[in-house]
């Protein structure tokens, strides 16, 4: 299983917001800036994320993006899901599921990995990645914490 592109700059553009949280509405140029992402997909990633109630956007000459709630309120698989749409490993765990075999022994190893997957992810809040080093934004070379 692997991440969407858009699934990993979504949670680097989001982390920068959380971050910041609690300060003013911050222009996606510097998000961009920030983690060094293209911003041609981001006003896309952040669309999408606004749309799940994850971001707001605030428009103006000081707009920008700020969080819908509080970090300790965002987790991982949301913001996963906002970009990608529900989470499967496979096909089996569609909902409803792509698989037409009924009784197939494989299937209960599908179900523990997804399981295991939701509850990690579900269980990882932005405010939890944001004391993780690899999701600290930069500035001018610098890591902003």
């Amino acid at each position: 299983m692997k991440l969407s592109q858009a699934a990993e700059l979504a949670i680097r553009g989001i982390q920068v917001l959380a971050q910041r949280h609690g300060g003013k509405p911050i222009p996606l140029d510097a998000i961009c800036e920030a983690r060094e992402l293209p911003k041609q997909y981001l006003v896309k990633i952040f669309a999408l994320l606004a749309r799940a109630d994850l971001v707001m956007p605030i428009r103006g000459k000081h707009g920008g993006y700020l969080l819908s709630r509080e970090p300790k309120d965002i987790t991982l698989l949301e913001v996963i899901e906002a970009v990608e749409g529900p989470m499967a490993i496979n096909r089996c765990q569609e909902s409803p599921p792509k698989c037409d075999q009924e009784g197939c022994p494989v299937r209960p190893v599908w179900e523990d990995i997804q399981a295991i997957i939701h509850e990690k992810l579900s269980g990882v809040t932005l405010a939890d990645a944001a004391k993780c080093r690899m999701f600290l934004p930069k500035v001018d070379g610098k890591t902003f914490v």
